[in-house]
């Protein structure tokens, strides 16, 4: 597979992700965060509507990218951290990460440095 395509099948798999983290905001914080009282169930489900129109914004900034020549890295590293974060939430900090979730981010990660390598071949 090319960076075109890679690109473009993950840019679809964020989009998928943030309109599924709209729709289901109340649920991902209930199974995420069980002893929330109201106030903080409330906040959490305002910051998950912000992941979600994030996730949104970088899924069409990757399919906005997907022929551009040097952004390979920037989102092989920014794949790579979040993916170190999502880990540290699930089993340092007690966050119920949904195993979906981590599944997509890790196909996120290796393709990206899949193609970081493809691209560092070609330059030497």
């Amino acid at each position: 597979m090319n960076q075109k395509n890679i690109f473009s099948v993950i840019a679809a798999l964020l989009v998928l992700q943030g309109i599924g983290f709209f729709l289901m905001k109340g649920t991902i914080v209930t199974s995420s965060f069980p002893a929330l009282d109201e106030a903080g169930h409330s906040a959490a489900v305002k910051l998950i509507a912000v992941i979600a129109a994030l996730s949104i914004m970088i899924g069409l900034i990757a399919y906005a990218a997907r022929s551009a020549t040097n952004v390979v890295w920037a989102f092989a590293i920014g794949s790579a951290i979040l993916g170190a974060v999502t880990i540290k939430h699930r089993f340092t900090d007690g966050v119920n990460v949904p195993v979906g979730v981590m599944v997509v981010q890790l196909f996120i990660i290796m393709a990206c440095f899949y193609l970081w390598g493809q691209k560092e071949a070609v330059i030497k």
